[in-house]
């Protein structure tokens, strides 16, 4: 049968390529045995049309097929009048050939119905293939070269067709090009949105037990909790709004913050944690300034005793003091080319979040914000940035991640391998990069969750996927952290009766040809139970290919581990 994978991300460009030559192959191959004369290029559109759709070759609706039909041939395949019939005969080879090697995936609707939308939907192909207005405009000089019959891997022919166009010497229907350049161009002059993001992974949260101890272990969140207390009543403060150097120096000493300032201390600015703890709860609104005092919110008095929640509205207040950190206010808010650092956190954590636990090197992060500033100004700028602000807004970002770790939301730490040395080096465009890798500690991807379901964002948990088809699941969890894959499995495993389970596995072991997804469905097998044999398994038919030089993994006892 041979292994064929059918599930493809938007960066696996290759695999897919691979994949689709072996499949046209096999499908035309398939259909000619049966008597049926089919198109090879056009099979693999219709494979490209459902990789952009979503990269699903194996699931298949009635509402693809009719959108294959009646939007994407007749837009994006420069097809002949003689060929149009050969569209729906490559739509029925595609789905016949699935249906009998049972690779349409759980989620797909019958053979007999997508067959059904086949024919139901070529009357509107031919419609839109009619009105040449409907194509877009390489399509549309596509059609024109095939009907002149140009030779259109040959620059002279195309050449000597445009100048035949030009001086009015063919006939074309010119209403339509009119009127596909008017909205072609229409969409080239609208502003570019900002870049799609992939969708988010699933993540596996913390329990309530879990986040009430990292919450009580905080020290960021045990200074601010004391810092609350002690202003209580209220606290006077200077003209500029900053703590009298006596209540500075005496709350420092409390707090055992700021060992080497308090003697030297002229103002309260020379007190740096002190002075950050202030605009942290300023911003967190567990204390506000009223009439030249600095007094405690009334609100936050109960939430002191609420460690959960004190904490996630102490981690949400991080964005909005960028600009006191490191003292750094005496200069203005940090920034690189106008992007504040409050207005880069958000790009920190949804990196972060991405990552789902996995620690990412800080470089990244700059990496990111100077792409941002140059699409930002149309060309590239960061470069322009003196050594000053870069300094300075590379400063900033430490004491930021400074506060994180010491709020318990990130886990730092150093690489001083030589190899990363390099790869730091070149993603930062600099000799000396910063060697800091930071990661979401489990309390911290709690809160970037929280705010992302806050603001409306899909951020799915582990669970979601299991009513999906097998091989989708295993794709996307091959780039997940291994419990949160081992989660997601054992929550598809659990969705279905074991004998359902394990019968989808062993028809996907049969044809995956990456070692990692083989991987993930023998650990979710080891669940399921092979069909038939009860609690032993069937150490034959679990063995993964050996293709590609992979060694070969039997499935033991201890493979059934959780």
């Amino acid at each position: 049968m041979g292994r064929v994978r059918l599930v493809f991300g938007s960066e696996d460009l290759e695999e897919y390529s691979s994949a689709r030559d072996r499949l046209r192959l096999r499908i035309v191959a398939w259909a000619r045995r049966r008597g049926i004369e089919v198109e090879p290029a056009l099979v693999a559109a219709a494979l490209d049309h459902k990789h952009g759709v979503d990269g699903r070759l194996g699931h298949w609706t009635r509402a693809h097929v009719a959108d294959a039909l009646a939007v994407w041939f007749p837009r994006t395949v420069a097809l002949r009048d003689d060929e149009r019939d050969a569209v729906p005969v490559a739509l029925h080879a595609l789905i016949g050939f699935l249906a009998d090697q049972d690779w349409l995936d759980t989620r797909s609707a019958p053979p007999d119905e997508l067959h059904a939308q086949v024919d139901a939907s070529t009357p509107a192909l031919h419609d839109a293939l009619d009105d040449e207005r409907n194509h877009d405009l390489g399509t549309f000089w596509g059609v024109q070269m095939l009907r002149h019959g140009v030779t259109t891997n040959d620059p002279a022919s195309v050449a000597r067709f445009l100048q035949s166009v030009h001086r009015g010497e063919l006939d074309i229907d010119r209403s339509a090009l009119a009127e596909i350049t008017r909205r072609e161009a229409e969409t080239t002059g609208r502003e570019p949105g900002p870049p799609t993001s992939p969708a988010l992974p699933p993540v596996l949260l913390p329990g309530a037990a879990q986040l009430l101890a990292a919450a009580d272990s905080s020290p960021a969140l045990a200074r601010l909790r004391a810092f609350t207390r002690w202003v209580r009543a209220g606290r006077a403060l200077n003209r500029g709004g900053r703590l009298l150097l006596t209540d500075a120096r005496a709350v420092a000493d409390a707090l055992d913050l700021d060992h080497f300032s308090r003697v030297r201390a002229r103002t309260s600015d020379d007190l740096p944690e002190i002075t950050l703890l202030l605009h942290w709860a300023r911003q967190a609104r567990f204390v506000r300034l009223v009439n030249g005092r600095l007094v405690q919110v009334k609100s936050a008095a109960p939430m002191l005793s609420k460690p959960i929640e004190m904490w996630r509205r102490a981690f949400e207040a991080v964005g909005g003091i960028g600009e006191h950190f490191g003292g750094s206010d005496v200069f203005g808010a940090p920034s690189l080319f106008g992007m504040s650092l409050g207005e880069a956190f958000p790009v920190l954590l949804h990196q972060l979040y991405v990552a789902g636990g996995d620690p990412i090197p800080v470089e990244q992060f700059h990496r990111s914000v100077r792409e941002v500033v140059n699409r930002r100004m149309g060309c590239v700028v960061d470069d322009l940035a003196g050594d000053v602000e870069q300094r300075l807004w590379r400063r900033d970002v430490t004491a930021l991640l400074d506060a994180l770790e010491l709020l318990g939301a990130v886990h730092l730490s150093e690489s001083l391998d030589t190899d990363d040395h390099d790869e730091l080096s070149e993603l930062a465009g600099r000799d000396d990069p910063d060697p800091t890798w930071v990661a979401l500690t489990p309390i911290g991807l709690w809160a970037v969750h929280e705010m992302l379901v806050d603001s409306g964002v899909h951020a799915p948990l582990v669970g979601e996927l299991a009513d999906e088809d097998v091989e989708y699941v295993c794709v996307l969890m091959s780039r997940a952290r291994p419990e949160v894959a081992d989660a997601e499995l054992a929550a598809w495993v659990a969705a279905r009766p074991a004998r359902g389970a394990a019968q989808e596995l062993m028809r996907f072991l049969a044809r995956a040809e990456e070692p990692r997804h083989r991987e993930l469905a023998l650990r979710a097998l080891a669940r399921a139970g092979t069909p038939g044999r009860g609690p032993r398994r069937d150490r034959t038919l679990l063995r993964p290919s050996t293709a590609a030089g992979q060694p070969r993994v039997e499935c033991d006892a201890r493979a059934r581990r959780p």
